[in-house]
């Protein structure tokens, strides 16, 4: 395969789906891959880990070698400092324990990842400037 397509792969592999909530005034955008979602709601990023987590439980990331961030049920509330490193990185290493108490961990490919965010961007920017939708 060459650059191209493996870049094209890469991209296609992070879902984007994006929604303007007329009466809210609300934009949000969410791109996801296997156990990572990062959503773009208004003004802000949120980058969650997994689904299903026990309680309270501590959710584990790392990009490549870089040191491990941890939050509780894998909510990053404040994602820019992760999807800087996800924009730099290689792979992400995801670690949680499921409601059924199972520990998954995850090896994620962030290939396509700096293309996705920036598709998600426009298609953020985007949202909302028609005021005047009738359903």
């Amino acid at each position: 395969m060459d650059l191209i397509e493996n870049k094209l792969l890469g991209r296609a592999s992070w879902k984007i789906k994006c929604q303007y909530k007329v009466f809210e005034d609300m934009k949000a955008c969410v791109m996801s891959k296997g156990p990572i979602s990062i959503l773009h709601v208004n003004y802000q990023y949120i980058v969650n880990i997994g689904e299903k987590h026990l309680k309270d439980n501590p959710v584990f990331i790392h990009v490549d070698n870089k040191g491990i961030l941890q939050e509780r049920e894998g909510l990053f509330r404040n994602g820019s400092e992760l999807i800087k490193q996800f924009k730099s990185g290689n792979y992400a290493f995801t670690r949680f324990q499921n409601n059924k108490k199972q520990l998954i961990e995850n090896k994620i490919s962030l290939d396509g990842f700096t293309d996705a965010f920036n598709d998600m961007e426009v298609q953020f920017s985007k949202l909302g400037n028609d005021r005047n939708y009738s359903f």
